[in-house]
């Protein structure tokens, strides 16, 4: 029989088979699994990770929610200031920021993000209460990939 040595009979009467370790060491060998990362992380079903930069508690819980409910995982960060530094600590598919917050605001966070060459393709979203024609293409200018304002806000289409 592949991989067993023998059989030995215990005290209590019962029969016990001895393993090969060396042919478990050639099996274990020739047995290797090939797998791409993409693969590994659907197996794994790999949660895409946001980052949420919202200074007003109670929207941040409401948009933490709706995201972490469509299956992302979301690290919630209270001003731009905050929401950098958490973006230099860890990896993140996008970014969802509001545009009026304290020491850096989202137009300020979104534009230093797109200086850093590792962040260009990273997705960067503004949800804001500020809904005027100039206001969306300021947030363009400084680098968003969209602009949603807080009025036409629905989960849905969020």
């Amino acid at each position: 029989m592949p991989n067993i040595s023998g059989a030995t009979i215990l005290g209590n009467g019962k029969v016990c088979l001895v393993l090969n370790p060396i042919d478990l060491f050639k099996l274990a060998k020739k047995t290797t699994i090939s797998i791409t990362v993409k693969e590994l992380a659907q197996q794994a079903q790999l949660k895409q990770k946001i980052l949420l930069v919202e200074d007003s508690i109670p929207i941040r819980t409401q948009m933490q929610q709706i995201l972490e409910d469509a299956g992302y995982e979301v690290t919630a960060a209270e001003d731009g200031e905050d929401g950098f530094n958490k973006l230099k600590a860890d990896t993140f598919d996008a970014v969802i920021s509001d545009v009026q917050m304290p020491n850096l605001d989202g137009l300020g966070l979104t534009a230093k993000i797109r200086q850093l060459p590792e962040y260009q393709d990273l997705p960067v979203i503004l949800v804001t209460t500020l809904a005027s024609e100039e206001h969306k293409r300021k947030g363009v200018e400084a680098g968003a990939n969209a602009y949603i304002t807080k009025s036409n806000f629905k989960q849905g289409a969020f």
